[in-house]
């Protein structure tokens, strides 16, 4: 079975704004390290974090997004979290997958929609 991407973009205001996961530790994907490996690396400003989600399929990303009725409790739980966190200090983020689906961070609902 194919692999499939998903890079997450995720841009804060300023550097006394830490990372979701600076403040709330890990994000809920470590139930998940069968089917999911993440990257992350921080731009030289330290104001842009780009992410590469490599999932096992395209069935086990679309598994674990949220409103899918199989996706995984602590994950759902823990993106709450960060969701709730972003919207409070003003983090922005875009998700690119694989077949070109863009998706981004509304934070007046604190989900991420197709654009």
């Amino acid at each position: 079975m194919a692999t499939y991407t998903v890079t997450k973009v995720t841009t804060r205001p300023n550097t006394s704004t830490q990372w979701p996961w600076e403040s709330l530790g890990t994000s809920g994907y470590s139930n998940l390290s069968e089917k999911v490996t993440i990257s992350t690396s921080i731009d030289s400003d330290n104001l842009v974090q780009t992410s590469s989600f490599v999932w096992a399929s395209k069935t086990d990303y679309t598994q674990n997004l949220r409103g899918a009725g199989t996706r995984d409790s602590v994950l759902n739980t823990k993106q709450d979290e960060y969701n709730t966190y972003m919207k409070t200090n003003n983090i922005t983020s875009r998700i690119t997958e694989e077949d070109g689906t863009v998706r981004v961070f509304n934070s007046s609902n604190k989900t991420f929609e197709v654009e």
